[in-house]
């Protein structure tokens, strides 16, 4: 009586974890590993008409791939979300990285610029009156050359004032690009992490393509043992498709775990932005 109840229990769970892989949202033939509703019905049938003993072997099998299917399902679809909002979140990090400090850096050199644009007559005075002075003396006109030099030498502090003032706001100029360039490079060398994790998710990614080649050729034996009513056959394929679709889980489960440091490499950089 107990092992009737126990057969019903378990075969209550295999339907049920049946009904959660076909329900997934957007992942119903997500798993790697897939059978076909003829082999289902197959190996229903196969499991109906084994021993007890063999019976139990196999619907444990059956119930393992079935957990292993929306563990994966499960991590396809978190795998997809944190990998889309990883691409949209480093590319948010990247354009307010490069506008940094762009409104001062905007001001600075516009107060160059409108600077030297405003001591440009100044200037020009000055060079024109040294012009003349050189002039005046190459034609011995020593009155002229003094009454020049005189004024020129009037305008010397008013000039020494105006390129002191220049060469301050360029230095600030220079000194803010300087302290900017350095923030950027520090959050781009944070981000720089992120390639050696996408490394490693690509090198998963062919260890998992590596494991869904073997799937198929299992599928086939697996069928072959059915249609031979080969109980141990069906059970060898069974036990090795829940070892092919647990590796894949695992595999998947390091990429996940990849992407989760990815989003908190992005996360880490974003904090550390000015201005936000």
């Amino acid at each position: 009586m107990l092992h009737v109840m126990r057969r019903k229990a378990f075969s209550a769970i295999l339907i049920i974890a049946l009904v959660m892989v076909s329900v997934l949202p957007g992942t119903a033939a997500a798993s790697s590993v897939k059978l076909t509703s003829a082999a289902q019905t197959t190996l229903g049938k196969l499991i109906g008409t084994a021993s007890s003993q063999m019976k139990e072997r196999l619907q444990a099998q059956s119930l393992s791939l079935v957990v292993w299917q929306v563990s994966e399902d499960a991590l396809d679809k978190q795998i997809g979300t944190l990998h889309d909002n990883n691409g949209t979140a480093l590319a948010a990090v990247r354009e307010r990285i490069k506008v940094i400090d762009a409104v001062k850096l905007s001001k600075l050199t516009r107060d160059v610029a409108v600077t030297k644009e405003r001591y440009k007559p100044l200037f020009s005075l000055y060079t024109s009156l040294n012009t003349q002075i050189k002039d005046a003396k190459a034609l011995k006109l020593k009155t002229l050359a003094s009454l020049l030099q005189a004024q020129a030498d009037g305008l010397k502090p008013a000039v020494a004032i105006a390129r002191a003032d220049i060469r301050a706001r360029e230095d600030a100029l220079r000194v803010a690009k300087a302290t900017t360039a350095s923030i950027v490079k520090h959050l781009r060398v944070m981000l720089a992490d992120i390639d050696p994790l996408r490394d490693q998710i690509k090198s998963v990614q062919a260890v998992v393509s590596g494991t869904k080649k073997n799937i198929s050729p299992v599928i086939t034996t697996m069928n072959a043992a059915m249609k031979g009513d080969s109980f141990e056959g069906t059970l060898q394929s069974l036990t090795t498709l829940v070892s092919l679709s647990r590796t894949i889980v695992e595999q998947k489960q390091r990429i996940n775990s990849f992407e989760s440091r990815i989003s908190g490499i992005i996360a880490a950089t974003n904090a550390q932005i000015p201005g936000k």
